[in-house]
């Protein structure tokens, strides 16, 4: 074992310009996982009839998932941290893969939602250490990009894994969508087996103390907490998308207006590093916010009509993809001592945010029909354009006030 991991390293010395393909190996996993975050959208209505309980309720299943992300990635990164990297990564993946079987088995719609559960912890403990290993496999000067090529894992499965899942769903029955999301991570977990990662020492020991230490900062919890709640008001109507288009366009099958969602999301995703390069992060994002105002608001009424459907949702998938890498620059930008630990947060604010908006979509079903849920999801948006307006608005106060407090010094005699 030990020679073949110094062949490995050899090869990556002669090499050390190269994309070691062990990374796309990472990418497959984060498509897997991708795959299975998007795809419970595109079959609610058919768990919901199968299992004899509400779409609301049905939604649920995300909720679940999302709170066990949001809440897990901190406490389980913790957790492992005294663990070889390159052991909890495959571990976690094949945690995953049959946590996605448990799913497809589950007899009750009570023990599909503990399956949801462990889904979401065993994800929250892979993503990290996918990105974490795809830097370790590069050398410095394309670990960007090899952050990029993991990354695009999750955007390919909203154009690929979540209609193909939802297209299996659709004739094939729910239980066969999370097979698929098992075989997914099940070649990752073979592929990664075979292809082998390079042992690794475990990471150094960072307390849950240490992890949550931005939020102890209120510019920091002002520049994070925005990101909950436009998150909260996109997933609000995306968790019950679905329910929207078949109610809307009398479709059984929309596997294919996900995909143009998903073709939305994969060019924003593309979009969003230059843009925020280019522009900076604030303006961009008051601009995208206002937009998803808009579009939210007329989505009931756009997706009624085909013609119109189509580029609503490419627009919607482009501007919901366009907020995350401008904030992640912002808070960068802003903490840049708590670069690792803020990136963490704002993940699991993304999160938080998707468990958020389908729990109060759920909620809201009760009560009025799937197209009001439209400008409710707005109304959540705009409450984050008005956060995130106060945030930016504090952030110039205090380096105006940083800047007085330096010209005094300047000025001072002596």
């Amino acid at each position: 074992m030990t020679q073949t991991i110094d062949q490995r390293s050899s090869i990556e010395q002669k090499h050390p310009t190269g994309i070691n393909p062990r990374i796309f190996l990472l990418t497959l996993g984060m498509f897997a996982l991708g795959t299975d975050a998007f795809v419970v959208a595109g079959v609610l209505p058919t768990i919901a009839r199968e299992t004899g309980v509400t779409e609301g309720l049905a939604g649920q299943l995300v909720t679940v998932f999302s709170l066990a992300y949001g809440f897990g990635a901190p406490f389980l990164a913790a957790l492992i941290s005294r663990l070889p990297r390159n052991r909890a990564l495959i571990g976690a993946l094949a945690l995953f893969c049959l946590a996605n079987v448990g799913s497809a088995l589950a007899p009750t719609f009570p023990l599909l939602l503990l399956s949801r559960v462990l889904t979401g912890l065993f994800a929250a403990t892979y993503a990290p250490l996918a990105y974490a290993t795809a830097t370790s496999l590069a050398p410095r000067e394309k670990r960007g990009q090899a952050l990029s090529l993991v990354v695009i894992g999750l955007t390919v499965a909203t154009v690929i894994g979540s209609p193909l899942g939802t297209w299996v769903g659709t004739h094939f029955g729910w239980r066969l969508s999370f097979g698929l999301v098992a075989l997914l991570a099940a070649v990752a977990f073979v592929a990664l087996l075979l292809g082998g990662l390079p042992k690794a020492e475990p990471s150094p020991t960072i307390s849950l103390q240490a992890r949550l230490a931005p939020m102890t900062q209120p510019r920091l919890v002002q520049a994070l907490i925005p990101s909950f709640f436009w998150n909260l008001g996109i997933y609000m109507v995306y968790t019950y998308v679905a329910s929207l288009l078949q109610y809307n366009l009398h479709l059984v099958d929309i596997s294919g207006l996900l995909m143009v969602y998903g073709l939305g999301a994969m060019l924003g995703t593309l979009l969003a590093g230059k843009a925020a390069d280019r522009f900076g992060e604030n303006r961009p994002l008051l601009l995208i916010l206002g937009l998803l105002i808009l579009i939210q608001i007329a989505l009931p009424w756009a997706t009624s009509i085909l013609p119109v459907a189509l580029p609503a949702l490419l627009l919607w998938g482009l501007l919901a993809s366009l907020t995350f890498i401008p904030q992640q620059h912002r808070l960068l930008r802003l903490a840049p001592e708590h670069t690792n630990v803020i990136l963490a947060l704002n993940n699991s604010m993304f999160y938080l945010g998707i468990a958020a908006g389908s729990a109060l979509g759920g909620l809201a079903l009760r009560a009025v029909p799937v197209t009001e849920l439209g400008w409710m999801g707005a109304a959540c948006i705009l409450l984050a354009l008005v956060l995130f307006a106060s945030s930016i608005l504090s952030e110039r106060k205090m380096s105006l006030s940083t800047y007085r407090e330096r010209e005094e010094v300047i000025i001072l005699p002596e």
